[in-house]
């Protein structure tokens, strides 16, 4: 495995990008017998397209949708749990979607594969000419801590994992759940209060975000800021959120407006 240095500059969430190319390594990694795996970035026009390149079994065009869908493993018919859960790709393809890039995939079976991720192509930052002591360096708080304790509800699993990551990048603990039962239950594990609430308004069983807030500010025994996340655009649903008098954000959520609405209700 190699890969190919560039110049090039993007703005994005820089945990979410790294994930997707995580997986996108992986995945190469794990279909890739012999051969060859490149990582590389191209410029195309105002873009980038970050590759991941590999000389695996490919895949064959009927088949190049499946990929991105939950739980699909094209090489593993017979589910063996030691391969995968199949969660790689449709993890890319919902980040990609929540940063708003795109996604391409070029492949020949027996050949190989060739997953592109197609970014904004930006100015480079300009850069310090001095920079601080290491003593003064080190003495920096943690990336991963010290902005309070975040409990997120949603029960997409996919979606929660990329809350996750993107919390605890922008220096959150996190609690993730897919119900308000697994979060009380955490919270009641750590003997944590949480600093706040983000929870997606439709969850499992008819069950909603609001009533996940309320269960968390029972045991809690006090209220704090929370965010409800819905794509629901029913005007009932949102006065119903608004007379909560928690904050609505309408889903998709940009992660630069999620982050502000964390820091403002903090």
């Amino acid at each position: 495995m190699r890969h190919v240095p560039t110049d090039g500059w993007t703005r994005s969430d820089p945990a979410l990008v790294e994930r997707i190319l995580r997986n996108l390594v992986e995945n190469a990694i794990r279909y890739t017998e012999s051969g060859r795996i490149l990582i590389g970035c191209r410029r195309t026009g105002n873009s980038l397209r970050i590759e991941v390149l590999d000389t695996g079994i490919g895949i064959p065009e009927d088949k190049r949708d499946e990929v991105f869908v939950e739980f699909a493993q094209l090489a593993n018919p017979e589910r063996d749990r030691r391969k995968g859960l199949g969660l790689g790709l449709a993890i890319v393809r919902r980040l990609a979607g929540l940063l708003g890039h795109e996604v391409t995939l070029r492949s020949r079976p027996g050949r190989g594969s060739a997953f592109g991720l197609t970014v904004p192509s930006v100015a480079p930052r300009q850069v310090m000419k001095t920079c601080r002591p290491a003593a003064q360096s080190a003495a920096q708080p943690p990336a991963n801590g010290g902005k309070g304790l975040v409990v997120v509800v949603e029960d997409d699993a996919i979606i929660l994992l990329s809350m996750r990551t993107m919390l605890e990048e922008w220096g959150y603990e996190v609690v993730a759940a897919v119900s308000a039962d697994e979060a009380v239950g955490t919270l009641t594990s750590l003997g944590q209060r949480p600093d706040m609430i983000v929870a997606d308004y439709r969850l499992r069983e008819g069950r909603t975000g609001l009533q996940a807030i309320r269960d968390i500010y029972g045991v809690c025994g006090v209220r704090v800021p929370a965010l409800v996340l819905t794509g629901d655009t029913d005007p009932a649903r949102i006065a119903e959120v608004q007379q909560s008098g928690h904050r609505l954000l309408h889903k998709p959520v940009a992660p630069e407006v999620l982050r502000n609405a964390l820091t403002s209700a903090a």
